[in-house]
């Protein structure tokens, strides 16, 4: 993978968010790929994360951010080498639209409603199927041309825009 390598996570961390997996996921890509960084944007760390983090020695490998603007929060999206979205439970899934409009790269849970936001422009993993996370994140770390190609994900994003909207 490349120098500076990082999986993204944007989204608050809410139980149904499912960050525990997040965690596991991270520090199981970590033992293979040492130099990977986690970014996570937005939300306050529980104390039970709080503590996962220090259990698994990963906190110096972690960015948190907050408040960014959204040219920034976009340039994220395009440099990340993976975005993931945990979740057990969303009310839309957002970020992957907004990951997708960047081109990136996005690995979500396999539950109804990112399924209809991402279709086959993003990869999909079980809910809190830890192995079957990293496996698949291994795999588009490694080789990321086994991701959707880029012009399916523009596309995808493009049917949730605001024009699209309008005119629907």
């Amino acid at each position: 993978i490349r120098a500076a390598a990082f999986v993204l996570h944007v989204g608050s961390c809410i139980p149904r968010k499912r960050i525990d997996v997040l965690l596991d996921v991270f520090a199981a890509l970590r033992v293979k790929h040492p130099d990977l960084r986690l970014v996570k944007v937005s939300g306050d760390w529980t104390q039970s994360q709080q503590e996962q983090i220090t259990r698994f020695g990963i906190g110096d490998s972690i960015i948190h951010l907050k408040g960014l603007e959204r040219m920034t929060l976009a340039a994220l999206y395009r440099r990340a080498s993976v975005v993931l979205l945990t979740s057990e439970a969303e009310g839309f899934g957002l970020p992957v639209i907004e990951a997708l409009a960047c081109g990136a790269i996005v690995a979500v849970s396999d539950i109804p409603v990112l399924r209809e936001v991402g279709e086959a422009a993003v990869v999909y993993c079980p809910v809190a199927d830890i192995s079957a996370w990293v496996k698949t994140v291994e795999q588009l770390l490694e080789t990321p041309t086994s991701a959707p190609e880029c012009s399916l994900r523009l596309t995808q994003a493009h049917k949730y825009s605001w024009s699209t909207h309008a005119q629907t």
